[in-house]
């Protein structure tokens, strides 16, 4: 805790330090916006002229102010606005006048007359400022009303204001005030004055618009005469121009109708020639497609035909001749193999055709139809036995009528005096 001690002091210090300052800037130290002025009174003070002055000022700014024997106040630069309101004015004329205006004024920020604004509104508000600038341009404003007339205030509003603004600057800069601007809102009057000369000007107007437009009808009658001559005249010279085209129109289309009735003959003609010569062209080429028509259907069928039967016949003789020669060389071999084999020939010839022969027998066989067959037995069954000897004995009556046709005798072939026909060399085939 004796350790902390040090630390605490210190913040106790800087804290004071911040107090001390903190009193020192809010007492001592004066920061001014940009649009016031501070007044710093109570020493003597020498300008830059060589005069002195127990006062001095700084505008938008800071200064230090020396305590006890300063002290410090504020005066605002910023715009003011002031309505100017002037009843029963004599005007130029002797008429009496009400007008309205609006001025901006403010204090002036030029060192000699802010010494001035500074003698004359030290410690005022801004109603007084404005009430004393109001009753200054009042003044002033009576003053330009009674050099001018009620027209020429009324219809030269910048001219007045100009002149206002150049009579009140002089006494605003001894008070220490800057006017802005000054415009008039409205000018009246109760003897209805401006009512009446607006009236006659009105009338006046209507006169000379009356006069204006009497001059312009004069003027747009004679205009209207004129262009009338003007226009008969050029209807007259358009009529002589239409008559004249439209002769040289009919002329013209007489001239392109004897052309046109000339080329349609002519077309007529021309046409009818070329009609018979692309009729007689077309019989010709009918004639020609006719002929090669006729070629197409008769002659060329006809003469394929000739061609083809030529063509048959003479490979229909060369087959016929390579088979006959095929013929004769086969009965040729057939007869030296015959020859070769003796006796046993027909039996081996024979043995080779044994399936085919086999397979033609039991084909006919097959093809023997029986209907519904009812078998009468005595009890040995002797009776469907012979019913079923009687399809091999079809087969042997088959060879039997085979032998007597042909007198190929299958069954003696197959016979056991046939084997001899095995004794033919290897090879032999016939």
């Amino acid at each position: 805790m004796a350790n902390m001690q040090p630390f605490f002091w210190g913040i106790g210090a800087g804290f004071g330090v911040y107090i001390f300052l903190k009193i020192i800037i809010n007492y001592f130290f004066y920061i001014g916006k940009p649009n016031e002025v501070l007044i710093f009174s109570g020493r003597s003070h020498r300008y830059p002229d060589g005069s002195v002055r127990g006062y001095r000022y700084v505008i938008g700014g800071w200064a230090f102010r020396f305590p006890i024997i300063e002290r410090v106040d504020r005066m605002d630069l910023s715009e003011l606005p002031v309505n100017v309101s002037v009843s029963n004015a004599y005007s130029k004329g002797g008429i009496a006048v009400n007008v309205t205006a609006i001025a901006n004024i403010k204090i002036s920020s030029e060192p000699i007359v802010l010494d001035a604004a500074i003698e004359h509104f030290l410690g005022q508000n801004r109603e007084q400022i404005a009430h004393v600038a109001r009753e200054t341009l009042e003044g002033h404003l009576r003053g330009v009303l009674a050099t001018m007339t009620p027209e020429q205030i009324n219809e030269d509003r910048l001219s007045f204001s100009e002149r206002v603004e150049a009579d009140v600057i002089p006494d605003f800069n001894k008070l220490g005030l800057h006017l802005d601007n000054f415009k008039m809102q409205s000018i009246s009057d109760k003897e209805e004055y401006l009512l009446a000369v607006g009236r006659k000007k009105i009338e006046e107007i209507k006169k000379l618009a009356a006069v204006a437009e009497s001059d312009a009808n004069k003027v747009a009658k004679n205009i209207e005469e004129e262009a009338k001559g003007v226009a008969k005249a050029t209807n007259e010279e358009v009529d002589m121009v239409v008559k004249t085209a439209a002769n040289e129109l009919a002329t013209f289309v007489a001239n392109m109708l004897a052309q046109v009735t000339s080329e349609e003959e002519r077309t007529i003609v021309a046409a009818a020639q070329s009609r018979a010569e692309a009729e007689q062209k077309l019989q010709q080429i009918r004639a020609e497609l006719e002929s090669k028509r006729r070629d197409v259907e008769e002659v060329l069928p006809a003469e394929t035909r000739k061609r083809m039967n030529e063509i048959l016949a003479v490979g229909e003789a060369a087959y016929m001749q390579k088979r006959g020669e095929a013929t004769a060389q086969v009965l040729a071999l057939t007869h030296e193999v015959w020859k070769e084999a003796g006796p046993i020939a027909k039996d081996v010839y024979i043995l080779q055709q044994i399936e085919l022969i086999i397979e033609k027998v039991v084909d006919a066989v097959k093809n023997v139809e029986m209907g519904e067959i009812n078998l009468l037995d005595a009890g040995d069954a002797s009776t469907l036995r012979h019913h079923v000897q009687s399809y091999p004995a079809m087969v042997g009556a088959v060879l039997q009528e085979l032998k007597s046709i042909t007198g190929i005798d299958v069954a003696a072939v197959l016979s056991p005096d046939a084997k001899s026909a095995q004794r033919l060399p290897a090879g032999t085939r016939i």
